[in-house]
């Protein structure tokens, strides 16, 4: 196929795509400032020398500077994360790595991305139609028990840091592991106010539910939840409960609701547990007999794929119902957009592919009957308040 044929294919596609865009949501859509709490793209970029400006088409990845202006995206927090398993001994490294990661990205494109460390950044970040590059750790074992590495990673730019992963480290409870500390440690406790101290956001996804209620008794600033979806359409622990978002909305905080289909429906969810293991297992020995390949990432998201033919398809309505669902029980103040994009092996909802997308979820939230001002709180401004607070609290 020639370059002029698939450009003509680029244009075709672009064309539908605005189509089912109304005039109106394009307008609300254009004009707020748009924040997604967390895409796990670091690693494409420290492990498969991905560049964001990539603009090949036959890229399945969720995130790229093309994408993101297509999506109006203007701000993004980046994932920095060290595999609890897998980077054991050296997480402080593998986290440094991946920061760094970031900020390469930012010195190569510096007339289309920037780093961005505090609201008046983001603002100005959308002044110059610029994606502001903000970035989250995931998981506290990063700092290694250590109150300094704290510090660093935030002289770095980290401004928000997920207590846990997928598994309980020395000080929380993970929601995916077994209890050691029936929530926070006291060095847990003193991990939160410090990150209060320096306007760190804390972040309670990935926690167990005794974790997070702990957090919100020690945090004086609000807490999000970077990139979590609700029990009451998919109950499984990785999910916040209806109690849970209330009483984080009771101190000002804010759930931005993931994208991954396996969190938005339980059969989704049940499929995926069913074959993860398996799928696991083939990944590793892929991998394992591909070190030195570098089509090994290319193999790798074959794998995934062929899993995910398996799962059943969901559509860009069940992370509505959710964004709906998490509205009617907090209030639309507390309610944003946590993707977990190129994070989720690819379970993502058809018609919400990429962050090219996200005025399809405008568009189905004036389909909803959510009011201008309502919409713009969710895209982008309440993340921004809370990240005000956090800032205002570090400040006293």
């Amino acid at each position: 196929m020639n370059i002029f044929r698939i450009s003509l294919l680029l244009l075709l596609s672009a064309t539908l795509a605005a189509q089912s865009v109304t005039p109106q949501a394009r307008a609300i859509h254009n004009s707020a400032i748009v924040v997604d709490t967390h895409a796990d793209t670091p690693q494409r970029f420290l492990y498969e020398n991905f560049d964001i400006a990539n603009s090949d088409p036959k890229d399945i990845g969720h995130v790229s500077l093309d994408r993101a202006r297509a999506g109006n995206l203007g701000a993004e927090f980046f994932s920095i994360w060290a595999d609890p398993e897998t980077t054991s001994g050296h997480f402080a490294k593998s986290t440094f790595d991946m920061i760094d990661s970031v900020y390469e990205q930012a010195a190569r494109h510096p007339d289309r991305m920037m780093m961005a460390f505090s609201v008046a950044d983001i603002e100005r970040a959308h002044k110059e139609k610029k994606l502001a590059a903000l970035m989250g750790i995931e998981g506290g074992h990063s700092i290694e028990n250590d109150i300094h590495l704290l510090h660093d990673y935030y002289r770095l730019g980290v401004r928000y840091m997920t207590l846990t992963h997928f598994k309980t480290n020395d000080w929380a409870d993970s929601s995916a592991d077994v209890a050691a500390h029936n929530g926070l440690s006291d060095f847990g406790r003193e991990v939160v106010r410090e990150m209060n101290h320096l306007g760190m956001m804390v972040d309670i996804s990935h926690v167990s539910d005794k974790t997070f209620y702990d957090a919100l008794e020690v945090s004086r600033a609000p807490l999000i939840a970077s990139h979590s979806s609700l029990r009451a359409l998919c109950d499984i622990p990785r999910n916040m409960s209806d109690d849970m978002i209330r009483a984080l909305a009771r101190k000002g905080g804010l759930v931005n609701i993931n994208f991954n289909t396996a969190y938005l429906d339980r059969k989704a969810y049940d499929t995926f547990a069913h074959f993860r293991d398996q799928r696991d297992r083939d990944i590793a020995d892929m991998m394992g007999l591909n070190s030195g390949n570098p089509r090994r990432w290319e193999m790798k998201r074959a794998i995934q794929q062929r899993y995910l033919a398996q799962m059943p398809k969901v559509g860009i309505d069940a992370a509505l119902r959710t964004i709906d669902h998490a509205v009617k029980v907090a209030g639309a103040d507390h309610v944003g957009f946590g993707s977990d994009f190129d994070g989720v092996s690819g379970m993502v909802p058809a018609g919400m592919e990429d962050v090219s997308k996200y005025p399809e979820l405008v568009r189905g939230l004036i389909d909803m009957g959510y009011a201008d001002e309502d919409i713009r709180k969710i895209t982008g401004e309440n993340l921004l308040r809370v990240m005000r607070a956090a800032e205002e609290v570090a400040g006293k």
